[in-house]
């Protein structure tokens, strides 16, 4: 393709349209004083020529087009795994978070001295947060890190939300709950902790490896 101009500007926006849309292209501006013998020593030149005219000779070969165009196309995909591996990463975080605040309530129960009555005001309302913290984990929906990532945690990923919907399966306490049921969920809290730093460690792994 030949487009003719006197504007070494339009020349520089053109070149860049051209490698986007990966064709092999030839843009030459002219000047009314060149003559034949010239333009054919101008080839893949530059030349100042009666003022801020110019003749200029961009020649892209397809393979080069072709190569750029992959790697534009890697720059978007690794783009977009970074904002997928980020969105797991915090929705992980927020989970970590729930349970640890889970995690709490339930001591504040179990690590209490003298121990609280079955009836306490304080026993009730620690379980009763515990009740609320669940149900936020619940409607927690935390995505998938995307494929790269994915196929190292995939076996610890499907474990860890095993839950309705693809959420996390804390323990279910109701308000009269005994003490042997409260140690047994604080331990099951712990275990879910030591299931979302290990995913986390291995999205790590996986990403530096890759």
């Amino acid at each position: 393709m030949r487009i003719e101009g006197n504007d070494q500007r339009l020349a520089a926006a053109t070149a860049t349209q051209m490698q986007q849309t990966g064709a092999q292209q030839v843009l030459t501006i002219k000047t009314v004083q060149q003559s034949d013998t010239q333009k054919a020593k101008s080839e893949n030149s530059v030349q100042t020529i009666a003022g801020d005219k110019v003749s200029i000779n961009v020649e892209l070969p397809k393979n080069t087009v072709d190569t750029l165009q992959k790697i534009g196309n890697i720059s978007d995909f690794l783009n977009s795994v970074a904002i997928n591996l980020r969105q797991t990463n915090e929705g992980l975080k927020a989970t970590s978070s729930i349970v640890a605040d889970m995690k709490t309530s339930l001591d504040k129960i179990i690590k209490n001295y003298p121990p609280y009555t079955f009836d306490s005001k304080e026993r009730i309302d620690q379980l009763m947060s515990y009740s609320s913290l669940k149900k936020q984990i619940m409607s927690l929906m935390v995505p998938a890190p995307p494929p790269p990532a994915y196929e190292g945690v995939k076996h610890l990923w499907d474990d860890l939300f095993s839950g309705p919907g693809g959420t996390v399966q804390t323990p279910t306490l109701p308000l009269n709950a005994p003490d042997s049921h409260v140690n047994a969920a604080a331990k099951q809290l712990d275990v879910i902790s030591g299931q979302i730093g290990l995913v986390q460690e291995s999205m790590s792994s996986s990403i530096m490896g890759s």
